[in-house]
C-alpha cells in the first residue's frame, strides 16, 4: 500500500473517479499494458539515447530483469524510488521497472544537488535513490554526504562506474547487479491505474519544492490526448532534448512512445548542431522543448535544410511571437506554444490548423479535456473574454494532488487548480499568459525559486538586504539579478556571492547571473520591496523590455 493512500487527496474519491470513467478518460490499463503491447505489435521500434540503442521487444525482457532486481532490494508496490539520471535509455528502464512493481517513480532531475536532493528523498521517504556513477560530478559522493540527514534511505544504486566505498548510513549497489536479475524470479502485483504512479516535485517558487502526484492515468489521459490531436502513430519519432526526469521527458519520453509504437530519440549533452544531426539522422519529426532549445535549433539549421520536423511544441518559458514565426519559416514545419506545469502537464494546445497569428501571439487553446476559465484575483468571479485574471484549470491530467497534503487546500477552488498564473482569453478561446503571480526566474524553461536564494543570500554578514529578480536574457529567455544592500563598512562582490552560494551546496542554475549593490530598495507603503521598479531598472541597463510578473 502506498503511504499516500491514506492521504484525503481532492481527486481520489469513489465519486471523482467514475466522473471520469464514465466519459472515457479513465480506464484500467497501466503505463505497462502499453509496454508489454507496443513490444507485441511494435517488436522493431526503438529508443535511441547516448550510451545504447534498443528494440521495444528487447526493452520488454530487460524492464522486466532490473523489476526484479528492484524487488530483491525489497522494493515493493507503494515504495518511493528517487532516481536522478541523465537523458539515457537506462533511464527510461528504470522508470518502467518501478512501475511494473507498483512502486511510485520520483524523477530528480541532474541539475539538483545537495539541498534539493535531500530535501526531496526525506520529503518522498524514499529508501532507494539511483544515480550515474562517474562523470563531471559526483553523485555517489553527494548521496553520502547526505545519507547520514536521510533516515529513510537504506540504499543507493550506481548507474555506470563509481569509485567503491563503505559508508555505513548507505548500501551502495551496482545497476548491473539489477539487470543481471532473472526476470523468472518476479513477483509483479496487480497495479491498479489509479493507483499513484510518479511523485514529481516541482521547481518551486518558495524554499520547498512541492510534490506532485500523478497516476497511471492521470498522465496516459494527457500522453493520448495529445497524441490523437497531434496524428502522432507509430510512424512519429519523438526527439527529446529536455530532462527526461522533467515533467516534459516523463510525459513524452518516458511513457508517450509506448502508446503507439514511436520510435524515440534521446538526446543526452544539449549542442545545437548536435541536434540538427540527430534529426536528420533518424527523421525526427516530433519534439517539446523550452525556448532556448527551439532558439538553438533554429541558429543552428541550415538554411537549405532538409528538415523532417513535423510539430514543435513549445512552452516552459516565456515564447517570443517572432521566433515562432521565423522557426516556422526556417524549419518548415508547424511551431506551437503550449503553456502547463508540473501539477497539470498540457492545459494548452492547439490545434495543426490554427493560424500562425494565434501560434505566435498566444499561448494556444485548451488542449481536449481541459476546462479553463480566468478569475478575479480579489473575487474569484469568472472574468469575459479580454480581460485579465488568474488562470483556473480542471480536467482528467491534472494531478490528483500534492504528497504535503497540506497543500491541497489553497491549491484548489473546488475541482478547480490554482495555476498561480495570470492570463486572459480571447474571443476564439486562446489564452495568453500575461504574468505570473509566483515569484520566479524562468530560466530556459525550468523555474527557479527565488525566495531561497534570497534567504541563502541574506546570511551572509556582508548583506544587509536583498532582492532578486528576473532580467531579460537573448539565449535563456531571464536569468537571475541579485540587488543587494551591504551592511554597512563592509563589501561584497560577485565573487564572494558566488563563493557563498557555492558554500550552500545548490543547483548552479539558482545562482544569479548579475550582481547590483544599492543603497536602498524602493518600498510599499507597508515595507515591501517593488521588486517590477527592480526588473525595469536591469532591463533598461541592458537596453531590453523588462520582465513582466503579476
Amino acid at each position: 500500500m502506498s503511504q499516500y493512500d491514506e492521504l484525503d487527496l481532492p481527486r481520489t474519491s469513489a465519486e471523482y473517479v467514475q466522473r471520469y470513467e464514465d466519459d472515457g478518460a479513465w480506464g484500467d490499463e497501466t503505463i505497462l499494458d502499453h509496454l508489454d503491447r507496443a513490444a507485441a505489435d511494435h517488436p522493431d521500434a526503438s529508443l535511441v539515447g547516448p550510451n545504447r540503442e534498443v528494440r521495444f521487444e528487447e526493452l520488454k525482457p530487460e524492464v522486466d530483469r532490473v523489476s526484479a532486481g528492484f524487488q530483491e532490494l525489497g522494493v515493493s508496490k507503494g515504495d518511493v524510488v528517487s532516481y536522478q539520471l541523465p537523458n539515457r535509455v537506462d533511464t527510461i528502464v528504470v522508470h518502467l521497472a518501478l512501475s511494473r512493481l507498483g512502486a511510485v517513480a520520483n524523477p530528480i532531475i541532474p541539475i539538483y544537488r545537495h539541498s534539493e536532493v535531500e530535501y526531496i528523498l526525506n520529503d518522498a521517504g524514499s529508501e532507494v535513490v539511483v544515480v550515474p556513477g562517474a562523470g563531471d560530478f559526483d553523485f555517489p559522493g553527494m548521496i553520502e554526504d547526505v545519507a547520514p540527514d536521510c533516515p529513510a534511505l537504506e540504499t543507493m544504486v550506481v548507474l555506470g562506474d563509481g569509485p567503491e566505498r563503505v559508508d555505513a548510513d548507505v548500501e551502495m549497489r551496482p545497476y548491473d547487479s539489477l539487470q543481471a536479475a532473472s526476470a523468472d524470479d518476479l513477483d509483479a502485483p496487480a497495479v491498479d491505474a489509479n493507483d499513484v504512479h510518479a511523485l514529481i516535485y516541482t521547481s518551486g517558487t518558495t524554499s520547498d519544492p512541492k510534490g506532485v502526484l500523478h497516476t497511471h492515468n492521470t498522465l496516459l489521459y494527457e500522453e493520448r490526448a495529445v497524441a490523437t490531436l497531434l496524428g502522432l502513430t507509430d510512424e512519429t519519432t519523438v526527439f527529446m532534448a529536455s530532462p527526461i526526469t522533467h515533467i516534459t521527458g516523463v510525459v513524452y519520453a518516458l511513457e508517450m512512445p509506448f502508446l503507439s509504437g514511436m520510435d524515440l530519440v534521446v538526446m543526452g549533452e544539449w549542442d545545437p548542431g548536435r541536434a540538427v544531426d540527430l534529426i536528420d539522422e533518424h527523421r525526427c519529426n516530433f519534439t517539446v522543448a523550452a525556448t532556448p532549445f527551439l532558439q538553438g535549433i533554429h541558429d543552428a539549421a541550415p538554411a537549405d535544410w532538409d528538415n523532417s520536423l513535423r510539430v514543435f511544441g513549445c512552452g516552459g518559458a516565456d515564447v517570443p511571437p517572432d521566433l515562432v514565426r521565423k522557426a516556422s519559416d526556417k524549419l518548415n514545419c508547424t511551431v506551437q506554444r503550449v503553456y502547463g506545469s508540473t501539477e497539470y502537464p498540457t492545459a494548452t494546445w492547439p490545434p495543426l490548423d490554427a493560424p500562425l497569428e494565434k501560434l505566435a501571439e498566444t499561448d494556444g487553446s485548451p488542449a481536449p479535456g481541459v476546462r479553463m476559465k480566468v478569475v478575479d484575483i480579489e473575487t474569484g468571479e469568472e472574468l469575459p473574454p479580454g480581460e485579465t485574471g488568474e488562470i483556473l484549470v480542471d480536467g482528467p491530467e491534472m494531478m490528483i494532488g500534492y504528497a504535503a497534503d497540506e497543500l491541497n487546500d489553497d491549491a484548489f477552488e473546488g475541482d478547480w487548480f490554482r495555476t498561480g498564473d495570470l492570463g486572459q482569453l480571447d474571443a476564439d478561446g486562446y489564452l495568453e499568459v500575461t504574468g505570473r503571480k509566483k515569484d520566479i526566474i524562468v530560466r530556459g524553461g525550468e523555474n527557479i525559486p527565488v525566495k531561497e536564494v534570497e534567504d541563502r543570500l541574506y546570511e551572509h554578514p556582508a548583506v544587509a538586504d536583498v532582492a532578486v529578480v528576473a532580467m531579460p536574457d537573448e539565449d535563456l529567455q531571464e536569468k537571475g539579478c541579485a540587488y543587494v544592500q551591504v551592511a554597512e563598512g563592509e563589501a561584497f562582490t560577485f565573487e564572494d556571492m558566488t563563493e557563498w552560494l557555492d558554500s550552500q551546496q545548490i543547483a548552479k542554475q539558482k545562482y544569479p547571473e548579475r550582481l547590483e549593490v544599492v543603497d536602498g530598495f524602493p518600498q510599499t507603503a507597508s515595507g515591501k520591496i517593488q521588486k517590477a521598479d527592480l526588473r525595469e531598472r536591469i532591463a533598461e541597463k541592458l537596453g531590453m523590455d523588462p520582465v513582466t510578473r503579476g
